[in-house]
């Protein structure tokens, strides 16, 4: 009996052990989620939110989960496409607006009207039992943006050379949260900087520390073309615009800043 004891013990040990990793395993696949635009103001012409998960989700994102809520706390009804995309890596999910209510004069734009007006508070809410918990975002809303990206009128706040204090970049208004890993720093020698970068201030800027000390001379911001705002415009062509869907952005646009 003391030998069967003696075996049982570590048996159960490791059967324990088996459950708990599961249990971990399984919790791991829960996803803590953030929503973008992260500010407190969207306009009423927003194309996507984006929701960020710290593990892919299971299945698709269940649009019956998702529900935009007035000031009052009633729904806003057709706000959304009914099809969320999922990023290449599943570590994102987009969740698009109706395009048809906000592109002017297209059909659900002139007989119902746009989902979000300048003014509106609202509130996005995301219930997905996926989730390890309830997510919950409210905006105001703002103008709508309807104007390509303009880069020059962005803020370009350079350091001094002989350090590696960041350099920050104001947008002057949100973009879109893709739009951190659409700028370059290009050195005098032009070659591209290492360093960490981030948006900052609701997406309305851009922080970026070198790996390396800053030199003294002239630098280039260097912008992919494929970068848009939470509207769809972009830095060629404004999503209003009739030619926008055929218009291809195809340079990379280049800001130069002195560091003295």
């Amino acid at each position: 009996m003391k030998m069967r004891q003696r075996l049982l013990s570590p048996i159960t040990c490791l059967l324990i052990a088996i459950s708990l990793l599961a249990v971990c395993a399984s919790a791991a696949t829960f996803a803590a989620p953030r929503l973008t635009p992260s500010g407190n103001e969207i306009p009423e012409n927003i194309l996507r939110i984006e929701l960020y998960l710290d593990a892919p989700l299971a299945a698709p994102l269940d649009m019956r989960h998702v529900k935009l809520l007035d000031a009052a706390g009633s729904q806003i009804n057709d706000a959304f496409l009914d099809v969320p995309l999922s990023g290449r890596d599943g570590m994102s999910v987009s969740i698009l607006m109706h395009p048809g209510r906000i592109k002017t004069g297209v059909g659900p734009n002139s007989s119902i009207g746009m989902a979000l007006r300048q003014g509106q508070t609202v509130s996005l809410e995301i219930d997905d039992p996926q989730l390890q918990s309830p997510v919950k975002k409210t905006w105001m809303i703002g103008p709508a943006l309807r104007q390509r990206i303009d880069s020059q009128q962005w803020i370009i706040q350079a350091p001094t050379a002989g350090g590696r204090k960041a350099l920050h970049v104001d947008f002057r208004t949100a973009l879109d949260a893709g739009a951190a890993q659409l700028i370059a720093v290009a050195a005098p020698d032009g070659r591209r900087m290492a360093g960490k970068f981030a948006l900052e201030n609701g997406e309305a800027g851009w922080r970026f520390t070198p790996s390396s000390p800053w030199r003294a001379g002239i630098y280039e911001l260097r912008i992919h073309p494929d970068m848009e705002d939470p509207a769809g415009n972009r830095l060629c062509s404004a999503f209003e615009s009739v030619e926008q869907s055929t218009v291809a952005c195809g340079s990379e646009v280049r800001l130069k800043f002195s560091v003295p």
